[in-house]
Protein backbone atom coordinates (compact mmCIF):
# COMPACT_ATOMS: atom_id res chain seq x y z
CA UNK A 1 0.00 0.00 0.00
CA UNK A 2 3.05 2.45 0.89
CA UNK A 3 5.02 1.52 -2.43
CA UNK A 4 1.72 2.34 -4.54
CA UNK A 5 0.76 5.57 -2.27
CA UNK A 6 4.38 6.90 -2.85
CA UNK A 7 4.47 6.33 -6.22
CA UNK A 8 1.54 8.34 -7.37
CA UNK A 9 2.69 10.98 -5.03
CA UNK A 10 6.03 10.53 -6.91
CA UNK A 11 4.71 10.40 -10.34
CA UNK A 12 2.07 13.70 -9.34
CA UNK A 13 5.18 15.59 -8.31
CA UNK A 14 7.24 15.35 -10.84
CA UNK A 15 4.63 15.93 -13.67
CA UNK A 16 3.63 19.26 -11.78
CA UNK A 17 7.30 20.55 -10.39
CA UNK A 18 9.83 19.62 -12.50
CA UNK A 19 7.54 21.74 -15.86
CA UNK A 20 7.78 17.98 -18.18
CA UNK A 21 4.75 16.49 -19.00
CA UNK A 22 4.43 12.53 -17.51
CA UNK A 23 1.37 11.03 -18.55
CA UNK A 24 -0.50 10.08 -15.73
CA UNK A 25 -2.90 7.58 -14.72
CA UNK A 26 -4.90 9.73 -11.75
CA UNK A 27 -8.25 10.22 -11.11
CA UNK A 28 -7.67 13.04 -13.66
CA UNK A 29 -7.10 11.00 -16.21
CA UNK A 30 -7.90 7.47 -17.71
CA UNK A 31 -5.39 8.18 -21.00
CA UNK A 32 -3.84 10.62 -22.59
CA UNK A 33 -1.26 13.54 -20.81
CA UNK A 34 -1.58 16.00 -18.16
CA UNK A 35 0.35 18.82 -18.49
CA UNK A 36 0.78 22.55 -16.72
CA UNK A 37 -0.26 25.21 -19.07
CA UNK A 38 -0.12 29.03 -19.02
CA UNK A 39 -2.77 31.07 -21.28
CA UNK A 40 -1.80 34.56 -22.24
CA UNK A 41 -4.77 37.37 -20.86
CA UNK A 42 -5.59 38.14 -24.69
CA UNK A 43 -5.84 35.90 -27.67
CA UNK A 44 -5.28 36.46 -30.83
CA UNK A 45 -6.70 36.19 -34.48
CA UNK A 46 -5.86 32.72 -35.95
CA UNK A 47 -7.41 32.47 -39.51
CA UNK A 48 -6.80 35.81 -40.46
CA UNK A 49 -7.95 35.39 -44.07
CA UNK A 50 -11.17 33.09 -43.62
CA UNK A 51 -15.26 33.35 -43.74
CA UNK A 52 -15.26 32.78 -40.36
CA UNK A 53 -12.57 34.46 -38.02
CA UNK A 54 -11.63 32.26 -34.98
CA UNK A 55 -9.69 33.29 -32.07
CA UNK A 56 -7.53 31.17 -30.03
CA UNK A 57 -5.12 31.26 -27.09
CA UNK A 58 -1.53 31.96 -26.59
CA UNK A 59 0.23 29.42 -24.52
CA UNK A 60 3.33 28.39 -22.99
CA UNK A 61 3.36 24.32 -21.80
CA UNK A 62 5.62 22.61 -19.35
CA UNK A 63 9.17 24.25 -19.15
CA UNK A 64 8.49 27.16 -21.36
CA UNK A 65 6.08 28.53 -18.97
CA UNK A 66 8.03 31.98 -18.05
CA UNK A 67 10.13 32.60 -21.66
CA UNK A 68 9.59 35.05 -23.79
CA UNK A 69 7.91 32.53 -26.55
CA UNK A 70 4.57 31.76 -27.10
CA UNK A 71 2.90 29.51 -29.45
CA UNK A 72 -0.95 29.79 -30.78
CA UNK A 73 -3.46 26.80 -29.39
CA UNK A 74 -5.63 26.60 -32.19
CA UNK A 75 -8.34 24.20 -30.07
CA UNK A 76 -10.41 25.30 -27.08
CA UNK A 77 -10.07 24.20 -23.60
CA UNK A 78 -13.19 22.07 -22.70
CA UNK A 79 -14.50 23.46 -19.33
CA UNK A 80 -12.03 26.58 -19.32
CA UNK A 81 -14.17 29.66 -19.20
CA UNK A 82 -11.66 32.28 -20.34
CA UNK A 83 -11.78 36.27 -18.56
CA UNK A 84 -9.96 38.38 -21.48
CA UNK A 85 -7.24 40.50 -19.43
CA UNK A 86 -6.35 37.49 -17.36
CA UNK A 87 -3.38 35.20 -17.04
CA UNK A 88 -4.04 31.99 -16.46
CA UNK A 89 -1.95 28.51 -15.19
CA UNK A 90 -3.66 25.75 -15.72
CA UNK A 91 -3.22 22.02 -15.53
CA UNK A 92 -4.61 20.43 -18.57
CA UNK A 93 -5.48 17.01 -20.00
CA UNK A 94 -4.32 16.40 -23.33
CA UNK A 95 -5.95 13.72 -25.03
CA UNK A 96 -4.73 11.81 -28.59
CA UNK A 97 -8.20 11.84 -30.85
CA UNK A 98 -7.59 8.73 -33.18
CA UNK A 99 -10.15 10.20 -36.17
CA UNK A 100 -8.50 13.37 -36.69
CA UNK A 101 -5.70 14.59 -38.02
CA UNK A 102 -3.75 17.63 -37.60
CA UNK A 103 -3.76 20.20 -34.88
CA UNK A 104 -7.94 18.80 -34.84
CA UNK A 105 -6.36 15.65 -33.57
CA UNK A 106 -5.42 16.90 -29.60
CA UNK A 107 -8.49 17.56 -27.37
CA UNK A 108 -7.43 19.33 -24.51
CA UNK A 109 -9.31 19.52 -21.15
CA UNK A 110 -9.06 21.69 -18.28
CA UNK A 111 -7.94 20.05 -14.88
CA UNK A 112 -7.30 22.77 -12.30
CA UNK A 113 -6.78 25.95 -12.40
CA UNK A 114 -3.82 26.87 -10.82
CA UNK A 115 -3.85 30.65 -11.22
CA UNK A 116 -5.79 33.48 -12.34
CA UNK A 117 -3.69 37.24 -12.72
CA UNK A 118 -4.69 40.81 -13.80
CA UNK A 119 -2.34 41.80 -16.43
CA UNK A 120 -1.16 45.39 -15.30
Amino acid sequence: MFKILWLTLSLATTSFTSGTSVSVQSAYSNAGEVIKMRIQGHRVDCQPNSDEPRQCFLVQKGVSIGMENWEVLQQPIEGFDFEEGYTYDLIVKVDLLQDKTGSDRFKHSLVQIISKIKES
